[in-house]
């Protein structure tokens, strides 16, 4: 009786892991087709918006309230010019996507593994990870590499960004 007790827990332990880790595993899927674009709008419009302009037109702390408002006004742009370009050049848009799914991923691919190396340190005792990623000792074989796995990557995320397009 125990024995099935242990086996029931076991079986209950696994299907939920497997559940979150399937739900993980889409939600960064989703944040990496459009997450990424618009973080980086977002951050590079306050970067240059903050010390020119909102600096020079409010003090103290609405001047962050002031930057915020700016990102988010920088980001409904950005999905509204998308959006345009997908309905009115469809030609452009498959490329232009393609390159945001390349650049994201080209971007989330050494963050994530940034953020796991002491995850992977656990199991492989010699790891280190300084934000290059070297699949080879020759350095042009390795930049190749790493930009053709980078595309495999962005191709599947490119899909799903035109899917997403297609349906609004």
């Amino acid at each position: 009786m125990l024995i099935g007790l242990f086996i029931g827990i076991c079986l209950t332990i696994t299907i939920l892991f497997v559940k979150l880790y399937k739900n993980i595993t889409l939600f960064s899927f989703k944040t990496l087709a459009f997450g990424v674009d618009f973080f980086v709008i977002f951050f590079y419009s306050i970067y240059f918006f903050h010390p020119n302009v909102s600096v020079k037109l409010v003090d103290g702390k609405l001047q962050y309230l002031l930057n915020a408002g700016v990102g988010i006004l920088a980001i409904l742009m950005y999905g509204l010019l998308i959006l345009f370009i997908n309905d009115t050049f469809p030609t452009i848009s498959n490329a232009l996507n393609l390159f945001i799914a390349f650049v994201g991923v080209s971007v989330a691919v050494p963050f994530a593994i940034g953020l796991l190396s002491p995850v992977i340190q656990i199991f492989i005792h010699g790891f280190t990870f300084n934000g290059d990623i070297v699949l080879s000792q020759n350095h042009m074989l390795s930049l190749f590499l790493k930009y053709m796995v980078f595309g495999l990557i962005a191709l599947p995320v490119w899909r799903y960004r035109m899917s997403k397009l297609e349906k609004i």
